[in-house]
């Protein structure tokens, strides 16, 4: 069980760090491994419970994860599911590894959730009226690369022209993705050309999609440009860069490509997660294929 919180000591003249507590060393066993952007995410989450709780680790029992889940009314299902996801999964490494004697989030069960991934697709027509509109050919590059490669705004960012082999048409790009896994993305050729214009950089480290000094898009430098192009093409506030991933899924499907390929280019563990993009069109149904 986690006992005691006492810090070590900074060697002299060592970077300032977190101090190594009990509840530091589990998150850090926890997090080993996992991706930077989950890694980030889960710890923020992890500490976010433990400071509402106001209690170390050891001391998390279930009426403090309600009292948790309750407190964040005001964000979305979506929100409060994944944080709370995170947190169960603190909790179930830590007892499962010894260092817990019980196991807080266990007990903490939730109904499914109303499906509100349609109400994330954008028409073909919102999305061209995102891209065409935005006239500096970097920030436009962005959206196409989002949009057409169905890359998670993490993963375009983090794209560097050694991961593009050059194709008779187009290019292939190899995506190191959620999960620790990568996975091959084809460049349209007309997306390659465009890259290719505005690279200045012949390294191989050098970013596909760079940032106005040349160096790599930061995430929050990519999120604003979309959140502007959502903006002038009139859209909802809400839009993000996943919404593109979200539309490249969506009208793939509606245009008749294989459910199998369409999971491999984002990269989803599961068939049945591409399978939710797919919807009935207006004027079809079941009853119009039977006899």
């Amino acid at each position: 069980m986690v006992s005691g919180d006492r810090a070590r000591s900074p060697a002299p003249g060592a970077a300032k760090a977190a101090p190594v507590t009990a509840d530091n060393l589990v998150l850090r066993t926890w997090l080993h491994n996992r991706g930077e952007n989950t890694r980030r995410a889960y710890e923020r989450d992890a500490r976010e419970l433990l400071a509402h709780a106001g209690k170390s680790l050891a001391e998390i029992v279930l009426a403090d994860l309600q009292a948790w889940y309750d407190s964040m009314a005001d964000a979305s299902d979506a929100t409060r599911r994944r944080k709370l996801s995170a947190a169960k999964s603190l909790l179930a490494y830590a007892a499962g590894t010894g260092v817990l004697s019980h196991n807080a989030g266990a007990a903490f069960r939730l109904e499914r959730g109303r499906d509100t991934l349609n109400e994330r697709i954008l028409t073909r027509e919102q999305v061209l009226a995102m891209i065409e509109a935005e006239m500096e050919p970097r920030k436009r590059a962005l959206l196409d690369v989002l949009y057409r490669m169905g890359l998670r705004i993490s993963e375009a960012c983090a794209l560097r022209w050694r991961d593009v082999t050059r194709r008779q048409q187009g290019g292939v790009a190899s995506v190191f993705g959620k999960g620790n896994k990568t996975r091959a993305v084809q460049v349209p050729a007309k997306l390659y050309k465009q890259l290719v214009a505005l690279r200045v950089d012949n390294g191989p480290d050098a970013p596909v999609v760079p940032g106005h000094d040349g160096r790599p898009l930061s995430h929050d430098a990519a999120h604003r440009i979309v959140k502007r192009a959502a903006r002038r093409a009139g859209l909802s506030g809400a839009v993000s860069a996943h919404w593109l991933r979200h539309a490249h899924a969506s009208h793939a499907l509606d245009n008749n490509a294989p459910v199998h390929v369409v999971q491999a280019t984002l990269g989803h563990a599961s068939l049945a997660t591409t399978t939710r993009y797919s919807h009935v069109r207006e004027g079809d149904g079941s009853a119009n294929y039977l006899d």
